[in-house]
């Protein structure tokens, strides 16, 4: 079978409007100005599907656009070279969430719009052969275990390597069902809460061990400043990330997910799979949002050793 694109990314679309530089979040009844705005595409499934692009990779995303946003999310994913010809289109308002962000905390206020009908769009045929022409499949979503039932053998079958990055979903990681869909991917790529959620350990270690006798073999765990781990032949690895200046750690752990894969399906070994992970995650907070700091595949070269694989 003849692929048109390397890796397609599957999961939730928003527009992000963010808010920064105030003092506080607003109490009931209160009014605050922030002195800076920007609107921005989100959401895992951008943010890795664009530092995928920015990496060199033909990524595209299949998701839900709102109408209201369809072509100015078309063009924004355009900018950073992402297809979205497979995207489908709802009369339902796109999904947004509003970021208010000061130097100690961040609040969040989503609002669900087209992904409601997410899961709908992924179970449809054409879909499901839109898919089967990537190399490797992403999905930035909880898949619910009917739906993964269907989808996931048929993108084995047309030979396509797969991952999975749910996000923060609390009922879907103590379903027990998640765990069948867990085991029909190649990698898992958790953070540190939601792989504690899983596992019910405290301990990285303890809860890859966990994952690996419950049959995730290939489990790397996202630990925030403290870098990332995994567990491959019976043996812990560990990796730190490069020192930069923090500006926004908004996304970096899609970016995470982009370099891990990036390296993954070079054939890179281990350490230089969280290497080329943990240097594209922290790249990524060099500016505020999520995107615009994303490094170039240049600029992850300085940080890599030379015996790195490109």
């Amino acid at each position: 079978m003849t692929k048109c694109w390397n890796i397609a990314v599957v999961g939730e679309v928003y527009v992000d409007h963010i808010f920064t530089d105030f003092d506080h979040v607003p109490l009931p009844g209160e009014e605050v100005f922030a002195e800076q705005y920007r609107r921005e595409a989100g959401g895992g499934t951008v943010n890795t599907a664009c530092a995928l692009a920015r990496l060199g990779h033909n990524s595209s995303i299949f998701g839900v656009f709102g109408e209201d946003e369809e072509a100015w999310l078309r063009l924004r994913l355009s900018s950073f070279g992402v297809h979205a010809e497979h995207a489908a289109s709802s009369e339902l308002p796109n999904a947004l969430t509003v970021s208010m962000s000061t130097t100690s905390d961040r609040s969040f206020l989503s609002y669900a719009g087209a992904n409601r009908i997410l899961e709908k769009y992924v179970a449809l045929p054409e879909t499901i052969a839109a898919l089967s022409m990537a190399q490797h499949v992403h999905f930035a979503m909880p898949l619910e275990v009917e739906l993964a039932k269907v989808l996931l053998p048929s993108l084995r079958a047309a030979g396509c390597t797969l991952s999975i990055d749910p996000g923060w979903r609390k009922d879907w990681f103590l379903s027990s069902g998640s765990l069948d869909i867990l085991r029909m991917v190649d990698l898992f790529l958790p953070n540190e809460s939601e792989a504690q959620l899983l596992t019910g350990h405290k301990k990285p270690e303890q809860m890859l061990r966990s994952c690996a006798a419950l049959g995730l073999h290939h489990t790397v765990i996202k630990l925030g400043p403290r870098g990332a781990v995994t567990f491959q032949n019976d043996r812990l690895y560990t990796m730190v990330p490069p020192d930069v200046q923090v500006i926004d750690t908004t996304g970096a752990g899609d970016a995470f997910d982009a370099g891990f894969i990036d390296a993954w399906l070079s054939g890179a070994d281990i350490e230089e799979q969280l290497r080329r992970a943990c240097i594209c995650g922290s790249l990524s907070t060099r500016a505020r949002g999520a995107l615009t700091a994303l490094p170039f595949r240049e600029e992850m070269r300085d940080f890599v050793q030379e015996k790195s694989i490109f």
